[in-house]
């Protein structure tokens, strides 16, 4: 009897590892609060993130191992090749210690986390574990959100003066501002950051994907379940700010992806939840009116931007990854490896670690061997994931328009994908869809 009691004992803690180890990767996750999505020095609050990171990623990987879940078998190879062969090259060619470490932990963010992830046990618990990471990932974009809107205060007294004479470079900070916003900055560590680690808050993937499935759900349940109008009210008060926020620092890929997905679930709630078209447009009316003024400054100051910056040399970017991979026939294969530099023409040919699509990023690190690896792992991981089921809920729904944004932000467009909220966004929405759908939904 005591040997049976101790295999239970056991197999009670091997099933609990999974909670263990995602409350502890969600906790790290959330002193990003303190912190920044890309920080510029390693402080004690990055080693605490750390530490915890890969605390909970050993006990989640642990708990694959232990339930002996064959399928992510090769999807984790292809980790091991991801690391050890570009370490391999950087090593060759006597790349900075350093710049290898700042390459080699995002790394985890983009493959590591969505793997463990989306393997997490189907079993009872399976629901509340993604509602907890979801509610994680919002809490980030919001406070993100807010971060960003109390140090635009500090540097220019309002938002509105910031919009009415838009600089890249940061100003002194204003005299008399509001000491409700320096006290916040205070608390959360960034009392003396400046306009560059504010706009790194407002780039932070969590903060697109807040408010486009806070957005999205907040319509569905003030015009589709009006039992729930207050708590849709808040969802939607929620997602405008996120939404005010990157729009206001002229951010056109977040702002035009973010009305893309709007249209989309407006057509789903037509057609599928049969919510009256009279009753969109006078939302729409009602949110125009409201709206007005903030909308046509926005509109304006996205033209600008767009009539000065264009495409902001992205096609010359990439064509420069190019033309560093086809110096040699090695570095064609492989790569220039972690850590590795190029001219970077969007910066004036100043030699920069990253790329802003993770396309020419990882092309440039790894190879084509390298790509074709990638390749063969986010089809190893997108395998067996449901698409039909986005159509079963609108919390699907909204879950599938938010991280698509993220993540053809993060192929194309900028380097949110180094960034920790890109992985555990990816992960979640693999592991939703890898589910049947909730009864209650």
């Amino acid at each position: 009897m005591n040997g049976i009691s101790t295999i239970m004992n056991i197999t009670s803690q091997q099933n609990r590892l999974p909670e263990i180890g995602l409350v502890i990767i969600i906790s790290s996750y959330l002193l990003l609060a303190f912190s920044s999505p890309m920080p510029i020095r390693i402080g004690v609050i990055e080693i605490v993130m750390g530490i915890g990171l890969t605390i909970g990623s050993l006990l989640l990987g642990y708990s694959l191992i232990a339930r002996k879940e064959w399928n992510s078998i090769l999807p984790a190879l292809c980790i091991v090749y991801f690391l050890l062969i570009p370490l391999l090259v950087s090593v060759g060619s006597g790349n900075s210690f350093v710049d290898i470490v700042r390459d080699v932990s995002p790394l985890m963010f983009m493959t590591t986390l969505p793997l463990l992830i989306k393997y997490l046990p189907h079993d009872k618990n399976a629901y509340y574990r993604l509602r907890f990471l979801l509610f994680a990932i919002l809490t980030v974009g919001l406070i993100s959100a807010l971060q960003f809107q109390l140090g635009i205060e500090q540097l220019y007294g309002s938002m509105g003066a910031y919009i009415s004479k838009f600089n890249p470079d940061p100003i002194a900070p204003v005299n008399g501002i509001s000491s409700i916003s320096s006290g916040m900055l205070r608390l959360f560590g960034l009392g003396n950051a400046d306009l560059q680690m504010f706009m790194l808050k407002c780039q932070d993937p969590a903060l697109l994907f807040s408010a486009i499935y806070l957005l999205c759900f907040g319509l569905g349940n003030v015009l589709a379940k009006p039992r729930r109008l207050i708590f849709g009210l808040c969802a939607l008060a929620g997602g405008g700010f996120c939404f005010y926020e990157f729009a206001a620092l002229g951010m056109r890929a977040f702002s035009g992806l973010t009305v893309l997905a709007l249209f989309f679930y407006l057509l789903y709630l037509i057609r599928s939840r049969g919510v009256p078209v009279i009753h969109l447009f006078f939302a729409g009316i009602l949110g125009l009116l409201l709206t007005y003024n903030q909308i046509i400054n926005l509109a304006v100051q996205m033209w600008e931007k767009n009539q000065a910056a264009g495409l902001n040399n992205r096609p010359a970017e990439l064509y420069a990854v190019f033309r560093v991979i086809t110096e040699s026939f090695h570095t064609f294969l492989f790569g220039i490896g972690w850590g590795g530099k190029f001219s970077n023409p969007i910066y004036g040919d100043a030699t920069t670690r990253y790329t802003h699509s993770l396309f020419s990023f990882w092309l440039l690190k790894t190879g084509v061997v390298g790509f074709a690896m990638l390749a063969l792992f986010v089809s190893l991981l997108f395998r067996r994931v449901d698409f039909i089921s986005v159509w079963s809920s609108s919390h699907r729904l909204a879950l599938f328009l938010a991280t698509s944004a993220v993540i053809i932000v993060g192929i194309f467009l900028e380097p949110t994908y180094k960034m920790l909220s890109f992985g555990l966004i990816v992960g979640l929405f693999l592991a939703e869809l890898s589910l049947p759908p909730a009864p209650s939904h």
